[in-house]
């Protein structure tokens, strides 16, 4: 058999050392051997050693710059390594060589959605569907762009056709999770995790998403997995990081609060390593934000805004409520909870990019009318959570006169607590030691109070324990702000004031907490 007949072989086979061997010997005997620095590189992505598959590829590029598949290995080597940019300009020369190449395609797309472009990527998803309408993989990302996008029914769709055609699809399982999780619909989305693990034990990811919406009890067998997956060698940081905070939330839900903060704490300890929040810089942002609009601005009518949904802007911390209140909207016919939708600020970016010294209030307004009566699909008010809305609170006023705002407020102390134990998938650095999250409340408190002595009674606030505890008396105050009228046929959601006041079982480390609330007041 010839080399690289055999090195293929165990490349299949999974034997990468010898594989390996077999092209070195090759490509030292014949360095321009475009096949063997091909396999070699492919032998080097199943080793996990991206940089040096990379390096091979661009051999292969050298001497063949027409070969299809080198480019888009390129690109996914270059993905792996987290440039994205670079990776998708590797894909668009796989797809410039061969048009109908429907992997490189579903890559492009995932490349196009990590950094940001969502409607393109949808498009390359939708491209590589056409290709191949049996493609899991592009459904599955289809779905993740979607589900980005915050259309969480075409997200569903996606993941259940992924399913449809690999029925041993943990991640699309796991993702489906998440969507029916965003959607408050708990017992479907542990389903659906439970579906992710049994295909998959060692899937840490769904493991860590059902612990989160699970109640532990004595003797749970769930708690016995989470302690086999982190006593398992090989766990990358990541996933290590993940099972602390499952573990951690599995202590409290069992009583022993000490035990839980000790974990909460060391998980927090190395997420800062990674994730460092800068003081100064928010300062001076919020400082920025508030000298740029000492009044407020000026409304533009727009004839679209009498066709086009009224945009709800729920702001306010993370954990403040936001989510509550949406969800007590989305009960009422006509309104659409958009989750934390981030067409606004991704709209305004592009359009920004495009005309960076023009007045773009006009043409977002449009285009922003335009997105949201495409999402909503009709509905007469449509509702966003995202929290850094707040810092373009003006812009939007200006831009979108129709335009309603509710702010959520909750008691700090439970506040932060509640921000210190949840582990953010992104964004969020300052949410892992205690004075950075007090520097952040205290921020976000004096962008807040300009706003509201600008726009005055635009902005409703809304206290979570009055929320949780009155919720008729609330849902009418919220609707009388937004000119919605509640259907009295339809129930209000039942909330629970379990966690008002959780701070008390931690009371006794929270010494460093409260000293870094009250300096920041």
């Amino acid at each position: 058999m010839k080399p690289l007949e055999e090195a293929a072989r165990h490349l299949k086979a999974g034997r990468l050392d010898e594989a390996a061997r077999l092209c070195l010997e090759v490509t030292r005997k014949a360095p321009e051997n475009s096949r063997a620095w091909y396999l070699l590189g492919n032998t080097r992505v199943g080793q996990k050693r991206h940089g040096d598959a990379e390096r091979c590829y661009r051999r292969v590029l050298a001497v063949r710059p027409e070969f299809a598949d080198a480019h888009n290995n390129l690109g996914a080597v270059l993905q792996l390594q987290e440039h994205s940019k670079r990776a998708a300009e590797s894909f668009r020369r796989a797809i410039a060589l061969m048009p109908d190449y429907a992997q490189a395609h579903c890559n492009l797309g995932v490349a196009l959605r990590r950094f940001g472009r969502l409607n393109e990527a949808i498009q390359c998803q939708q491209r590589a569907l056409e290709i191949a309408p049996d493609y899991a993989k592009a459904h599955y990302n289809l779905g993740n762009a979607l589900k980005k996008a915050c259309e969480a029914e075409a997200a569903i769709a996606a993941y259940r056709h992924a399913i449809s055609h690999n029925s041993d699809h943990a991640e699309a399982h796991n993702n489906l999770g998440t969507v029916f999780e965003g959607q408050g619909h708990t017992p479907k989305a542990l389903a659906e995790f439970s579906r992710a693990i049994a295909m998959d034990q060692d899937y840490v990811e769904a493991h860590y998403n059902f612990a989160l919406l699970h109640r532990f009890e004595a003797d749970d067998p769930t708690l016995d997995e989470l302690h086999r997956l982190d006593r398992q060698p090989g766990q990358n940081p990541q996933n290590r990081n993940r099972l602390a905070f499952a573990l951690a939330k599995a202590k409290a839900d069992l009583g022993d609060y000490d035990g839980a903060f000790s974990l909460f704490t060391q998980a927090n300890a190395r997420r800062r390593q990674r994730l460092s929040y800068d003081r100064s810089t928010e300062a001076q942002e919020t400082d920025a934000i508030i000298a740029e609009h000492t009044e407020p601005g000026t409304s533009l009518p727009s004839a679209e805004a009498s066709s086009a949904p009224i945009p709800i802007f729920v702001l306010g911390l993370s954990r403040s409520g936001k989510n509550l209140v949406e969800f007590l909207l989305a009960t009422q016919a006509g309104v659409f909870a958009a989750g934390e939708s981030e067409h606004w600020q991704r709209l305004r970016r592009a359009i920004k990019r495009k005309a960076p010294a023009q007045d773009i209030s006009a043409e977002l307004g449009a285009t922003y009318r335009e997105e949201m009566q495409r999402l909503s699909k009709g509905a007469r008010f449509v509702v966003s959570t995202l929290d850094s809305n707040i810092l373009t609170l003006g812009d939007i006023a200006t831009t979108l006169p129709e335009a309603c705002f509710i702010y959520c407020l909750r008691e700090p102390l439970d506040n932060a607590l509640l921000i210190y134990f949840k582990r953010y998938e992104r964004g969020h650095s300052y949410a892992n030691e205690f004075g950075d999250i007090a520097h952040f409340i205290a921020a976000r408190a004096r962008l807040q109070a300009h706003w509201q002595n600008l726009y005055g009674e635009r902005i409703l606030g809304v206290r979570y324990e009055a929320l949780v505890r009155d919720t008729a008396a609330v849902a009418a105050k919220v609707a009388a702000h937004l000119g919605l009228k509640l259907d009295p046929n339809i129930p209000l959601p039942v909330f629970h004031d379990d966690e008002i006041d959780g701070w008390k079982p931690y009371d006794k480390h929270l010494q460093p907490l409260r000293a870094a609330l009250s300096d920041g007041e």
